[in-house]
């Protein structure tokens, strides 16, 4: 579609747009980027361009920016998957493990890690509830009469709840409890779990069998959410620093969108699921979209349970880095 020389042309200003934000000259390629032809050639090449819909330039006298369609050829022009470099790589993994061995939650890490790497906004949307398997029960005395009961799915996800010990119940019948469901429930799906009569495996512990179910169901509720709490959004202020959205309008326009939990669910969900997915500008079916792109990959737990992580951007994206640390991140989540 295009020959050899009209595509260095239109790489040359997409990797320099991305770096600059500003509009790019013939004369700056012809300093930056050895194409051996003149600033004159370059100009003759880049209207050639502009007259396919490859650039376009805002202001006269000014140079050119890509288009949504220049974007697109660059993006789908690339001969091979990006791969991360062995610094980015190893911030990956460094980060990565320290957040899940604090207090995070698995998404809360994924999405704060990939927006603290891009720059840009990150979306993480979780597995489907139902999906999801029991992990581990576990019991935390605060005093004599007060325990933390936690249950842990293999998502990540946690609940935990303050429990008054009845007259009758101790700790060490608490702990009995929680060793029973780990030895008896462990790897029991979540959709099953909300089926189960509790009480009927607490009934040995007659004082506080009717309170452990109740605690238990309490706890299955809260991790049977919402498609809406399944998203957990970072870096949302990010798109501050970015020189398109200086605009009051378009940046309200966006962050009503990021607040509307369910449309970005759907918005980041539609992806297909092979390899990373990119939608830039006008592919984007929502309108205050129109100026971003959205990148988006699945990543896959054990179990087959699959979530999915997408960076919002201006159009003027860092194309192959974001989806060499989408593809290598979700990688390792998926081996972690």
């Amino acid at each position: 579609m295009l020959d050899a020389r009209k595509r260095q042309v239109l790489f040359a200003i997409v990797q320099d747009y991305i770096q600059t934000a500003e509009p790019i000259g013939s004369r700056t390629i012809a300093k930056r980027h050895a194409l051996g032809v003149s600033p004159a050639t370059i100009r003759n090449e880049m209207a050639d361009l502009e007259e396919l819909g490859f650039l376009a330039q805002p202001h006269t006298s000014a140079g050119r920016i890509p288009s949504d369609r220049g974007y697109r050829f660059y993006v789908d022009a690339m001969e091979q998957l990006p791969t991360l470099t062995a610094v980015d790589a190893e911030t990956v993994k460094r980060q990565l493990s320290g957040m899940l061995r604090g207090q995070q939650t698995m998404l809360d890490a994924l999405a704060r890690l990939v927006s603290s790497l891009t720059n840009y906004t990150s979306i993480v949307v979780g597995p489907q509830p139902h999906q999801a398997r029991l992990q581990l029960m576990q019991a935390v005395p605060l005093d004599e009469n007060r325990a933390v009961i936690m249950l842990v799915l293999d998502t990540g996800m946690v609940a935990n709840e303050v429990l008054a010990l009845p007259r009758g119940l101790d700790m060490y019948d608490l702990l009995v409890f929680c060793n029973y469901v780990n030895l008896n429930l462990a790897g029991t799906l979540l959709s099953k779990l909300k089926d189960m009569n509790f009480e009927a495996y607490a009934g040995q512990l007659r004082a506080g069998a009717q309170v452990l179910e109740q605690t238990m169901d309490s706890l299955i509720a809260s991790l049977s959410r919402s498609d809406g709490d399944r998203v957990v959004l970072s870096g949302a202020t990010n798109i501050l620093n970015q020189p398109e959205f200086k605009d009051i309008a378009k940046l309200r326009a966006i962050m009503r969108v990021l607040d509307e939990h369910e449309l970005v669910l759907r918005l980041v969900t539609s992806a297909p699921g092979a390899g990373a997915s990119v939608s830039i500008g006008a592919e984007n079916a929502v309108e205050a979209l129109r100026d971003c792109s959205l990148i988006t990959a699945t990543y896959e737990l054990s179990g087959g349970q699959t979530g999915h992580i997408c960076v919002l951007g201006p159009t003027r994206m860092e194309y192959a880095r974001v989806i060499a640390l989408l593809n290598y991140v979700t990688k390792l989540v998926g081996r972690a």
